[in-house]
Formats: structure tokens, C-alpha cells, sequence
């Protein structure tokens, strides 16, 4: 079965095209991503900008091509939390529907969660241990946790990396109140995430700012998500990296570091989650991977086409 996975973010748009094996596993033909920041400015006016719906619109319709010119079977799109948040989503729904026929499935933060811990674990050799997922959004970060593909417990805090930006750090670089209060915030909030014992659990973090993190450590001169997956980011690294990146201004961060400009001016707020976390519930290191929703959502169809097969 050949899935087309799109996942429609906060800040970026991503699609997925693999070939899901009879066991389950994937081959992945084509994995891409752009930043559209279809959430800037939800968490201000609680809308969903004109210029995000024409931004979705050429980026949707790129990648609809593309699964076209790939013959997949099936096209499945999710959106997340600007969706989840936006009051006027429905317009945002109905204009995708009729200019591009595609139909968008909103997911909750816990659906999210728990589809982003099966895309994260399918990486992995070995998919029967513990694990604990936390994937940093642009509008909300989820946390799951699990042995195997059973899910223990999970949960989703608005607290992602554009919502806070725009909330907490108007200036770049960020004055030391605004970080100050970004930090007691993020204090107050990751305590509602699930506990768990690294000496036991694997620790796994999915998307941009731990990705970029990890090809900044290696020095990496082009994105290879490949090379990057299963790199060991650790917390005295993301310490370092936060010390750095807050002196920075978002266009030093993108010039000197070299971190894409779609990134640049939120990912501080990123990292600062990782500080946060790691610190508060003494987590020496994070696994890295590239997989996440959109993997967890082809395997979601991939098991729904065996349900009908197995019915018929």
C-alpha cells in the first residue's frame, strides 16, 4: 500500500510518501517539509491568517502533484493545534475542499500524541521497550508514553514554540524579563506531563528543534535526516545551546548558525522546553528522530486497509 501522509502544522507543512510492507514497515520514497506558519498570529487574534489559506493552498497543491506523479493509493491529511484552535477552521476546511478537493482531518492533542509516538517507535529496531515521546509543535508539544505500541498515558499543553514566541519574546533578542517569565511559564506547565524513569524508558524527541539541534552538534553542512536519527542529545547540550541561542537575534541565528530562516525566530522557545524539562525531571539525554505524525498516520491507514480486508 502506497500512502501520501500530509501533516498541516503550526509552523510547517509536511508530507510523507512510503510504501507501508506487509509487516507493517516503511519505505520511505519521498519525506519533505515547508515552513507555511499556518498559526502566526492564532494565538493573538484566534484566526487563521488570509495569507496562511493561499500559503497552504500552492504548498497543498505541491504535494498533491507529487503523490499523484507517485501513483500512491491513498491521500490522508491531518491538521493539528492552529487548526484545533482557529475559530474560523471551518472556512480554512471548506477553502481546501473546494479549491484542492482535500479533505482535512483535524486531529485532537491526544490523537496527535498518540499517532506521533507510533510514527516516532517505528524507527526504531527494537519496538517493544518503553518509550517516552515528546514532540515540540508550533502550537502545542505532546508528550506520550508507552511499551510498545501500547499507549500508557499521554498529553497535550498549549505550549508550542510560535504560540509562545509571539506571547513571551517580542524581542530578539529576548530581554532577560521575557525570559525570565517564558521560563517560569514552562515551569508551571510541563509539570502536567507523564513521569516516567529514563533509567528504564527510552527518551525520544521528534521534530525541528531537535532535529536542528542535533545536526548543529554534528556540524552537519546540509540537513541529512538520516544521519541525524538516533543522535544523542544531551542535557548539558541543550543547556549550552540555550545560553547561545539567547544572545542571539533570529537573523544571527539564521546567518551565523546557519538554522533555516522558517525556524530561526522560534526555535529559542524550542529549546527552552528542552532545558525545562530535562532539568525539572532529571533526564540526562534525548534520542532523536525524524519520524513523527505523518509516519504514525501511514501506519494508522496502513492497519485500517487490514480491518476492511480482514471484514470483506
Amino acid at each position: 500500500m502506497r500512502i501520501a501522509s500530509i501533516d498541516i502544522g503550526t509552523n510547517t507543512m509536511l508530507m510523507l510518501i512510503a510504501d507501508v510492507n506487509e509487516d507493517g514497515s516503511l519505505t520511505v520514497l519521498s519525506d519533505q517539509q515547508v515552513v507555511a506558519r499556518v498559526g502566526k498570529g492564532v494565538n493573538r487574534t484566534g484566526a487563521i491568517d488570509w495569507s496562511a489559506f493561499t500559503r497552504s493552498e500552492q504548498y497543498l497543491s505541491e504535494y498533491l502533484a507529487e503523490s499523484r506523479n507517485q501513483n500512491v493509493d491513498i491521500i490522508r491529511c491531518t491538521g493539528t493545534s492552529a487548526l484545533r484552535d482557529a475559530k474560523n477552521r471551518e472556512d480554512y476546511l471548506e477553502y481546501m475542499q473546494q479549491k484542492l478537493g482535500l479533505e482535512i482531518e483535524i486531529l485532537s492533542g491526544e490523537d496527535e500524541a498518540l499517532w506521533t509516538y507510533g510514527g516516532a517507535i517505528s524507527g526504531f529496531p527494537n519496538r517493544n521497550g518503553s518509550f517516552a515521546v515528546l514532540d515540540i509543535g508550533g502550537g502545542s508539544t505532546e508528550m506520550t508514553v508507552g511499551k510498545g505500541f501500547h499507549i500508557d498515558t499521554r498529553m497535550s499543553v498549549d505550549i508550542g514554540c510560535v504560540r509562545l514566541t509571539e506571547r513571551f519574546l517580542p524581542h530578539s533578542p529576548p530581554r532577560p524579563a521575557e525570559l525570565d517569565e517564558l521560563i517560569s511559564h514552562l515551569e508551571r506547565e510541563i509539570d502536567a506531563y507523564p513521569v516516567f524513569d529514563p533509567a528504564t524508558t527510552t527518551f525520544v524527541g521528534v521534530a525541528g528543534t531537535v532535529t536542528t539541534l542535533a545536526a548543529l552538534e554534528m556540524g552537519l553542512e546540509e540537513y541529512d535526516g538520516k544521519t541525524i536519527s538516533g543522535f544523542r542529545l544531551t542535557r548539558e547540550m541543550i543547556t549550552r545551546r540555550f545560553d547561545e541561542f539567547a544572545a542571539l537575534s533570529s537573523k544571527d541565528i539564521e546567518t551565523v548558525l546557519r538554522v533555516d530562516p522558517g525556524r530561526a525566530d522560534i526555535i529559542l522557545v524550542g529549546i527552552a522546553i528542552l532545558k525545562v524539562l530535562t532539568e525539572k525531571r532529571d533526564l540526562p539525554e534525548l534520542i532523536v528522530s525524524e519520524r513523527g505524525l505523518r509516519y504514525g498516520i501511514a501506519v494508522r491507514e496502513w492497519e485500517s486497509g487490514l480491518e476492511r480486508s480482514s471484514m470483506s
